[in-house]
């Protein structure tokens, strides 16, 4: 069911008239239409689901507070129709529209007015049905790391080793991956975002796994490296001190603090070690039905952070010729702290 106080704050708060939906996720949240190749026409008391003859009838029967509408290759058109038959003046768009969309827009639209509306912050804060499907997409992605452990060894290759995490998380329940599973090994490791290649594991790597299961629309983000063999101090010392910087920042992270100061407090951590300089990345992000949502931990987000917001706790160090260390889990913000959904263990793993 469609929350019209939420649709109708939020034409109020942007002083617009309605309000024009073309992100999958977005459309997903407002109506429950799961279709793809789809939008919504809002108004404060009017809602269209603007689609082609694919998802007539599945927009019919998920969306049953919308109104449906085939709009036969000529969505300029259909919706200049409704935003004259509502008597809309200023049409809220998204970020996301193309230039070429929008130019077809102005053409048959000339008397509107468009504004940039942020329709994403209405998914910041997350509902607690919404935190089960999240939940639920993080115990997938546990278990699937779980039956994957058996298999690292020296000698399996670094896309081996991704194919059975993939495999054993849509065994688990999971719809697809979150994203390009990433397993990076030894001096690769020193790439953030490593995906997965034919290098062959090595008695003394490191390997780290970013991986995320799907779970009816919902992503999980968890991080976990762990050793191949024996390692050296150095790579110890890397790990230890990654792990205490996660272990920090969730013991001090709750609603109220800043997104910009979370950051730069897991970057005072790690400058005590001397990693400072080697954490390349914002400290975390929020997760939903996408991967990256905001607030994002990152000194470029000034959010304070409130309760049932979702993120991510992610530090790394990269050192170039040597390799990294990430660890991440995904948490619920809480008043007086926070909750930890990805529940596969952070401490030293050595196969």
């Amino acid at each position: 069911m469609i929350d019209t106080d939420l649709i109708s704050d939020f034409l109020k708060k942007n002083s617009i008239d309605g309000l024009f939906v073309q992100k999958d996720e977005n459309c997903r949240y407002i109506t429950g239409f799961t279709g793809s190749d789809s939008y919504l026409f809002l108004t404060p008391r009017d809602f269209y689901i603007l689609t082609d003859s694919r998802y007539v009838e599945q927009a019919k029967a998920e969306s049953p507070d919308c109104q449906v509408v085939n709009y036969k290759g000529k969505l300029a058109d259909c919706l200049a129709g409704l935003v004259k038959r509502h008597h809309v003046r200023t049409l809220g768009i998204e970020s996301v529209l193309t230039y070429k969309l929008y130019l077809s827009f102005d053409e048959v639209m000339e008397d509107v007015l468009f504004e940039f509306c942020p329709v994403d912050d209405l998914r910041r804060i997350k509902s607690e049905e919404e935190l089960k499907l999240i939940s639920r997409a993080c115990a997938i992605s546990d278990e699937g790391f779980r039956n994957t452990i058996p298999y690292i060894r020296a000698g399996a290759t670094e896309r081996e080793l991704m194919t059975i995490l993939e495999c054993e998380m849509l065994k688990a329940g999971s719809e697809g991956k979150s994203f390009d599973t990433i397993v990076a090994s030894g001096e690769r490791g020193a790439y953030p975002h490593g995906t997965a290649t034919e290098k062959i594991i090595e008695d003394g790597d490191l390997i780290t796994f970013d991986f995320g299961a799907i779970y009816k629309g919902y992503h999980s983000d968890i991080t976990r490296t762990v050793a191949v063999g024996n390692i050296s101090n150095r790579q110890r010392y890397l790990y230890d001190s990654v792990l205490g910087c996660v272990e920090y920042m969730e013991g001090i992270l709750k609603a109220g603090c800043r997104a910009s100061e979370a950051d730069g407090l897991a970057r005072e951590y790690l400058k005590k070690f001397e990693l400072d300089t080697y954490f390349t990345h914002a400290l975390g992000h929020s997760v939903g039905l996408e991967i990256h949502e905001s607030p994002v931990l990152a000194a470029r987000d000034s959010s304070v952070l409130q309760s049932n917001m979702t993120e991510t706790i992610e530090p790394g160090v990269y050192i170039p010729g040597t390799g990294g260390v990430r660890i991440e889990d995904t948490v619920v913000i809480k008043q007086d702290g926070i909750s930890i959904l990805t529940h596969f263990p952070k401490t030293f793993l050595k196969f």
